[in-house]
């Protein structure tokens, strides 16, 4: 009886701690996507200080002006995820308590249209520069708790979006493996991976959108900002933000996977105009 009551009371302790509590420095890698940018404004809100990281120095200020006055104070920094030897740079001096990759990068089109260069860069700002990064804070054994965000695109199979589907698969494999060999290991880093479907963000084009159902079938960067926040104020190391996109995952549980694949493609092809 006393076990299950100390238990219930750790269960409403965790939740009832906010992300004030815990994180005092955050980084945003990304932070001038949708979603980063909307997470830079809720962040801003609770924390003491907040840096923004981007490959685009003049959106990195616009972001920075919109925060103006906000709690946190705030830092910018210019970091292209292309670059290996800035990124080496940038976790070497890493100092923060929470580190959120938003980065991300995707090309619509037929697989074998993908030429090699955009393909490569690609993987490398989806995998390669994610595990790189992942990689040398292990080494460090710094304590930090690192978020990677990453898309249903790993779990399903996206026709037309091929390579960024594999990127994100890899991304996945390589986390979920990594998560037990820390914890295997009593290290102090967290590390966890949160998956996003649809999100109303530039890297849709309006097309695309209006063949999906429009923007009332994605969810709004806010509301994918502040489930984020809940799920890292948690601790979770594996979550599926949306309930929407929790309920599709189980479906397709219970689907052949090819015909998941087909209605996707059939979404995917018609607003792709292929």
């Amino acid at each position: 009886m006393e076990v299950g009551v100390f238990y219930l009371i750790e269960i409403w302790y965790t939740r009832a701690m906010k992300i004030e509590d815990t994180i005092k420095k955050a980084i945003i890698l990304g932070a001038t996507g949708g979603i980063g940018r909307q997470l830079a404004k809720e962040l801003a809100r609770s924390l003491d200080h907040l840096v923004l990281v981007g490959r685009d120095s003049d959106k990195l200020s616009q972001v920075q002006k919109e925060l103006t006055g906000s709690k946190a104070q705030l830092s910018i920094l210019t970091l292209d995820m292309l670059d290996q030897v800035a990124l080496e740079a940038f976790v070497e001096s890493l100092d923060a308590d929470l580190l959120v990759n938003c980065a991300g990068l995707a090309y619509f089109s037929l697989g074998c249209d993908l030429d090699s260069a955009s393909e490569q860069d690609l993987w490398q700002v989806n995998y390669h520069s994610p595990v790189q990064l992942i990689k040398q804070v292990v080494q460090k054994n710094q304590k930090i708790q690192l978020v990677q965000l990453s898309s249903l695109a790993a779990l399903f199979p996206h026709p037309y979006l091929a390579a960024y589907s594999a990127s994100k698969a890899a991304l996945q494999t390589y986390t979920l493996a990594l998560q037990e060999e820390l914890r295997q290991s009593d290290s102090p880093i967290q590390l966890g991976l949160y998956i996003l479907g649809p999100v109303q963000t530039a890297i849709f084009p309006p097309k695309l959108v209006e063949a999906l159902g429009g923007s009332r079938l994605q969810m709004k960067p806010e509301k994918a900002a502040q489930q984020l926040i809940r799920f890292i104020e948690g601790d979770t190391s594996y979550a599926v933000i949306g309930l929407r996109y929790r309920l599709l995952i189980y479906l397709g549980k219970l689907l052949p996977q090819k015909w998941i694949i087909h209605f996707i493609s059939r979404y995917l092809r018609k607003g792709l105009n292929i």
